[in-house]
């Protein structure tokens, strides 16, 4: 078994972005062998005991989290060799840490959903003849959200059903890597905070079936699962519930009593779509379910997104809501691709109840009174190719908008997206976009103030169904800006 070092294997992992986060007290000069003497002398020492109370989150001023990892001294010790591998696959360990240290703690960088093999031994004191541990001790420490696992052969909706969550923290259901599952009719997850997730290297697949869906109205994150939704009729492959619980409402979580004015219901809490890949997507990926719902926080991130759409429904449809409320406030999407291999001139990618009560405030109330969105190294294709891509966005100055490094082929009319009172300054801005039109030229005002008229010449195919079991379809660009900037889903750059 081959153990890979962090700093060479950063490019599979993504690590070498938070390579700068790693931060333990090393002796640069030697460790002090006298700091823990506490008068043990001659003596053979034992590693310190590691055990899972020894780890703390530690949360940045910027969000960003890291491990803490401390533990009680070992009087007598020189020091101690500490070594953290991330071990995902067991068979490539990937190094993250290899260091001397003078003290008992150490600080890392905090990933999600990844397993680690902890292990700390004693190093010896020469000056107080001591000897060091003859055995490190080794723990596995894992970031994954814990829970129950799904049985291969169950159908998922009646597993969920017969298995109701029993923790007021957020709990997991797992799917078995490389299983395939069923889901015939809604999976309900209520207003319980769950990780739906598969395995992150060998991803789990469902078979959505006609009636199949995902419904809640809590915080939800769906990761490396595969969705066929070939046979699925639901109008969004997650629906938000039709009847929102009364603690939700804007009334009841203070909102109106901070100056929202509008009667709602809002899901606090991260909904998120992660490394999937969706085949034959008939509607949407999320439908408000004509309830005035809005979200704090939605994004999509790492995913392969595939429509089958020519009469569809919008792709992020908040539209038909009762008192024509439903937004969402801070929403991003990022390294994805999303593609249509149909052409719609019926529907929008992004659409909101209604513009006038779009504003933020009216929902958040006055300390809600900002939404940000972006929409980072993404490639849409026939998104959605004969109709504006979004509809009912508010026109105000407290939306933030970060649209950047995208490609847009056959995608009509950005400026329905990007109000002109949005803040595109500092970090926020509309730029490094290219645009391309097949079904209808390119808009005026989109290739004036928001993308590059560019061919992107992909390297195709780019109009077949999704094959979860090979890379069949090809994004790649050939396109000189595109090409050359690297605009679009960073997958296809290799």
């Amino acid at each position: 078994m081959e153990r890979k070092h962090f700093f060479l294997q950063g490019k599979t992992y993504g690590l070498l972005a938070i390579a700068g986060l790693l931060s333990f007290a090393s002796c640069a000069e030697g460790v002090d062998e006298e700091s823990f003497d506490a008068g043990v002398r001659n003596a053979q020492l034992e590693s310190p005991v590691i055990d899972k109370d020894c780890f703390s989150t530690i949360t940045g001023t910027d969000g960003s989290e890291s491990l803490k990892l401390a533990w009680d001294v070992v009087m007598g010790a020189g020091g101690y060799h500490c070594v953290i591998d991330i071990v995902d696959d067991p068979a490539n360990p990937v190094n993250v840490v290899d260091t001397i240290l003078d003290r008992p703690s150490l600080t890392f960088a905090k990933l999600e959903d990844t397993n680690y093999s902890v292990s700390v031994s004693t190093m010896a004191n020469v000056k107080l003849n001591n000897k060091a541990s003859k055995e490190a001790s080794v723990l596995a420490y894992s970031t994954l959200v814990q829970g129950i696992e799904i049985p291969e052969g169950q159908e998922i909706s009646s597993f969920v059903a017969s298995n109701p969550v029993s923790s007021n923290e957020e709990y997991a259901y797992i799917l078995k890597g490389g299983v395939t599952y069923q889901l015939d009719a809604p999976v309900d997850f209520g207003l319980n905070k769950i990780t739906f997730r598969g395995d992150k290297l060998n991803p789990s697949t469902i078979i959505v079936g006609g009636n199949g869906c995902i419904t809640t109205q809590a915080g939800l994150k769906v990761k490396f699962i595969n969705f066929d939704c070939t046979a699925m009729s639901s109008k969004g492959l997650l629906l938000l519930s039709a009847t929102p619980d009364q603690s939700l409402s804007t009334e009841s979580l203070g909102y109106k009593a901070d100056g929202a004015n509008q009667n709602g219901y809002v899901i606090n809490d991260v909904v998120l779509f992660q490394a999937c890949k969706v085949r034959n997507l008939p509607h949407g990926i999320i439908y408000g379910n004509k309830q005035p719902w809005s979200l704090r926080d939605f994004r999509i991130t790492d995913c392969i997104i595939q429509l089958d759409s020519e009469k569809g429904d919008t792709f992020i449809n908040f539209y038909g809501a009762s008192g024509n409320n439903g937004l969402i406030k801070d929403m991003a999407i990022r390294n994805s691709t999303i593609y249509n291999i149909k052409n719609n001139s019926s529907n929008y990618f992004i659409r909101w109840s209604n513009s006038s009560n779009a504003q933020p405030k009216k929902i958040f109330g006055n300390s809600g009174n900002s939404a940000n969105y972006v929409i980072a190294n993404c490639t849409f294709s026939k998104m959605m190719a004969g109709k504006d891509f979004a509809n009912n966005m508010a026109n105000t100055n407290t939306i933030n908008c970060e649209i950047v490094n995208n490609i847009f082929y056959d995608v009509y009319r950005l400026q329905k997206f990007v109000q002109s009172q949005w803040k595109k300054t500092n970090n926020w801005g509309v730029n490094n976009n290219t645009i391309w039109g097949v079904t209808k030229s390119v808009d005026s005002t989109d290739k004036s103030k928001y993308a590059t008229e560019e061919d992107p010449l992909f390297a195709g195919p780019i109009d077949l169904a999704l094959d979860f079991s090979q890379t069949n379809v090809n994004f790649k660009a050939a396109g000189a800006m595109a090409s050359e900037k690297k605009f679009g889903d960073p997958r296809w750059f290799e």
